[in-house]
């Protein structure tokens, strides 16, 4: 069928409106106008000709169904009488419920109907139970066949139910949740549907880092337990206690994933647990899988390393640091690590050998573009009377003879 009226249908059109008052339309005729009609977005004589077919009979086609819900919405779109927009919500919704008791329910369908009936609805407060008692009936079918985009709008009107001061069932909201979390993390979450939830989900219920505790800390040996545990207290910005500790150890050793080592491996450095520091970003450096990951784990060991005072270990890693992304850090840390080291560097040399150390820490904070350290580094450089009481020239390279071997240029003290 042409979206253009058929021959047929303009003589039909020429003899229904002469004898109009004496001609029924035929099924047949119906159709066929219906077509036409819906072509040419006529809706409202679309709806006329779809309701002749429905009433006389329902089981046509699938298609009618299918066109009609979409008649009815044009319909919404093209009035602003509320009275008027309900009726038509009301009929399309009708159209679904007949369409499922003849040609049965399927995910998709279902999935079309919830999203209709959450749009028509989700503007009146007093349909926010009944929204959810939907909702609620379709996740305990088959929580597996329902939308990401559902998902969401299920959480919308939860929220919007919070909002408006009626009851909200927290636990289960909650247990909703654990059940729409695992279903997103399987499937995978391209939109970012997840993040969205876990924003509403903190607008629709009264949470708190107590009640976190006690809903999601209480069996953490699961991984899947372990897991929502730690989203909610990193969502809440609880403390990393003992049992979020304890958590985030079962999740590494089951599914390890580098931003959570790394984030462990932080908080471990932060609280001196440098041995569980060390042990996270090993499974941080596993899990990378990029340049720019791997320096940044070694950025991290590094600083581990020097709160472990194993100067030659950070500095190794540093300079793996460099080598991965160039982090602009790891130049300042070696800095420190060299200003840090006078004392072990001073052995039996002269002045200006002892405080070439210095030097080479300049240089290293140059690099990282840090004015203040290259400010105090060249404080320490030695005097133009050292220089030349030592038999040293400015511009003379020589070699920094300590735990490290570095050349450098030798530099006079700025004059004061």
């Amino acid at each position: 069928m042409t979206k253009w009226i058929s021959t047929l249908a303009v003589a039909f059109l020429i003899s229904f409106n002469t004898f109009s008052q004496t001609h029924q339309p035929s099924l047949e005729d119906c159709k066929l106008m219906f077509q036409d009609y819906y072509y040419l977005k006529d809706w409202k004589k679309a709806q006329t000709n779809l309701e002749y077919i429905i009433a006389n009979s329902p089981e046509e086609g699938e298609k009618y169904y299918i066109k009609g819900v979409k008649v009815y919405e044009y319909l919404m779109k093209g009035t602003k009488a509320q009275d008027s927009i309900k009726i038509y919500q009301q009929k399309a919704l009708d159209l679904y419920q007949n369409r499922f008791s003849i040609y049965g329910k399927n995910d998709q369908v279902q999935n079309q109907f919830l999203s209709s009936i959450y749009r028509y609805w989700i503007k009146y407060p007093a349909k926010y139970d009944s929204l959810a008692s939907l909702f609620q009936v379709r996740f305990d079918e088959n929580m597996g066949g329902v939308s990401q985009s559902n998902m969401l709008a299920y959480f919308d009107v939860m929220r919007r139910t919070k909002k408006y001061k009626q009851p909200v069932d927290e636990t289960l909201v909650l247990s909703n949740y654990d059940r729409i979390a695992t279903q997103i993390r399987e499937q995978g979450d391209a939109k970012g549907y997840l993040e969205k939830i876990d924003q509403m989900l903190l607008q629709a219920i009264d949470l708190n880092c107590e009640k976190v505790e006690e809903i999601y800390g209480q069996s953490l040996t699961e991984p899947a337990q372990a897991k929502r545990y730690l989203n909610m207290i990193f969502r809440m910005d609880c403390e990393v206690n003992n049992k979020a500790q304890e958590a985030i150890s079962v999740v590494l050793d089951t599914d390890p994933d580098y931003k959570l080592a790394m984030y462990a491996a932080k908080k471990a450095t932060i609280d001196r647990r440098l041995s569980d520091a060390q042990r996270y970003l090993g499974i941080a450096l596993q899990q990378a899988t990029s340049s720019d990951q791997e320096g940044d784990v070694y950025m991290e060991l590094a600083k581990t390393m020097t709160l472990k005072e194993k100067k030659q270990d950070a500095y190794q890693y540093a300079k793996k640091a460099i080598a991965k992304n160039n982090n602009i850090e790891a130049y300042k840390l070696i800095g420190n690590l060299y200003m840090s080291s006078f004392s072990e560097c001073v052995g039996d040399k002269d002045i200006v050998a002892r405080r070439a150390v210095f030097i080479a820490a300049y240089d290293k904070f140059k690099i990282a573009k840090d004015k203040k350290n290259m400010a105090l580094a060249e404080a320490q450089f030695p005097t133009m009377e050292e220089i030349h009481f030592n038999s040293y020239e400015l511009g003379q390279s020589v070699i920094v003879d300590c735990w490290f071997k570095e050349e450098v240029v030798i530099a006079r003290r700025p004059v004061q």
